[in-house]
C-alpha cells in the first residue's frame, strides 16, 4: 500500500483509506472482520464520526489488539468549548482507545458555522485543550463548501481538510483549496470519491483522484470485495491513461447536468427541508448496497420533501441553476417506494 504524509501533521497514511459510514449497517462480528480484512490489506487510515451510528464501536472493537497498525480519525459537529471536550471523551469510550490521531470539526459549510467554530469560546480551543491533554493528536476541519474550508485553513491550528472531490466535482472551488492546502501543508482527505456512490468505474475514480495534490481518499467499505479492490488501486494508484481518461469521462457526462455539489447556497430552507441531504441520498439510492441505509436515513428526517411549498427561493440561490424543485421531489420519490 502506498502511504502519502498527511500534511503538516507528518502521519503516513495509506492513499487508501476506510470510510466509515457503510460499516453501521454490518452486525458486530461481521464489522469486525471488514476491519480486520482492510488492516490485512495495509488500510492503515480509518474514518468515522460520531454521527455514523455505531460506526465507532465497531471499528473500535476491529482493530482491537492491532491498534499499533492503524491512524484512527473522527469527528462531530461540535461547535463549543465544552461540547468538544465532551465529544472527544465520547468517542474514545466509543473506539476504546487512549488517544485519537485526528479529530475533526465536522460539518462546517457556512460562514456562521466557521465563526462559531473558530470564536475564543468556540470547538477549536476545545480541541486545543484536549490536544494539549493528550487525548488527540491532530485537530482537521470537514464539509462541503470549498469556499469557507479555504478560509477555514488560513487558521494554523487546522493541519487537515476533508472535503468531496471527484471527476464530477472539479471546479474552481475545489482546485483553489487544494492549492491553497499544498501550499500551507493541510493533509487533504477526500470523501464522496464515487460523487454518493453515482460513478460507476470505482477503480477509475480513486486513480484519477489519487493523481491530484490529496494525502488520502475514503471510498466507503461494506462487502470484502470493496476492501479487496480498493486495496489494489492503493498498491499502486497509476495516471490514468487517454483511453481510461476517456472511459471515466464518458460515464461521468450524463450525470454532471443536474449533479448537486453540496455547496449549501441553496440553504437554509425557510421550511427546514435538508436539501442537501436529499440530493445525496436520493444519487446514493441507487446503488443497491446503500439503498435500505439512505432510505432509513430518509425516513428519520423530520422534515422532508413534502413540506415544500414552491417558494423557489432555493433555485435562485443556486450558482448551478439547478432545478431543485423537480429534483428532489424525484429523489422524494426514490427514497419512499
Amino acid at each position: 500500500m502506498e502511504l502519502r504524509r498527511l500534511g503538516k501533521t507528518a502521519l503516513e497514511v495509506s492513499v487508501i483509506g476506510f470510510g466509515g459510514i457503510p460499516i453501521q449497517k454490518l452486525g458486530r462480528e461481521e464489522a469486525r472482520r471488514l476491519v480486520g480484512l482492510a488492516l490485512d490489506y495495509k488500510i492503515n487510515f480509518f474514518d468515522t464520526a460520531q454521527g455514523y451510528g455505531d460506526s465507532e464501536v465497531k471499528i473500535g472493537e476491529g482493530i482491537k489488539g492491532r491498534r499499533e497498525e492503524c491512524l484512527l480519525a473522527t469527528k462531530s459537529p461540535c461547535r463549543s468549548f465544552q461540547q468538544a471536550l465532551e465529544d472527544v471523551d465520547a468517542a474514545l469510550r466509543k473506539l476504546q482507545v487512549k488517544v485519537i490521531d485526528l479529530y475533526q470539526v465536522h460539518f462546517v459549510n457556512d460562514s456562521e458555522t466557521l465563526d462559531q467554530v473558530i470564536r475564543p469560546n468556540g470547538s477549536l480551543q476545545g480541541l486545543k485543550k484536549a490536544k494539549e491533554e493528550g487525548k488527540i493528536n491532530h485537530i482537521g476541519i470537514t464539509g462541503h463548501n470549498p469556499d469557507v474550508l479555504l478560509r477555514a485553513i488560513r487558521n494554523e491550528d487546522f493541519e487537515t481538510v476533508q472535503v468531496p472531490f471527484n471527476i464530477i466535482e472539479d471546479g474552481p472551488d475545489e482546485r483553489a483549496l487544494l492549492r491553497a492546502a499544498k501550499e500551507q501543508e493541510v493533509g487533504v482527505i477526500c470523501m464522496k470519491p464515487l460523487a454518493g456512490g453515482v460513478i460507476t468505474e470505482p477503480e477509475l475514480s480513486l486513480r484519477w483522484i489519487l493523481a491530484q495534490s490529496v494525502s488520502t481518499v475514503i471510498p466507503g467499505m461494506i462487502q470484502p470485495k470493496e476492501v479487496e479492490s480498493n486495496a489494489i488501486v492503493g498498491r499502486a494508484p497509476l495516471p490514468l491513461s487517454e483511453k481510461e481518461l476517456e472511459k471515466l469521462k464518458k460515464v461521468c457526462h450524463p450525470l454532471e447536468e443536474n449533479f448537486c455539489r453540496r455547496c449549501m447556497y441553496c440553504m437554509p430552507c425557510p421550511e427546514g427541508i435538508p436539501i442537501y441531504l436529499i440530493q445525496e441520498l436520493g444519487d446514493k439510492v441507487k446503488v443497491p448496497q446503500a439503498r435500505e441505509l439512505c432510505r432509513d436515513i430518509y425516513a428519520r428526517q423530520k422534515v422532508n420533501v413534502e413540506a415544500c411549498n414552491e417558494c423557489e427561493e432555493c433555485e435562485e440561490k443556486c450558482p448551478y441553476h439547478l432545478p431543485i424543485r423537480k429534483m428532489l421531489k424525484e429523489k422524494h420519490d426514490l427514497l419512499t417506494t
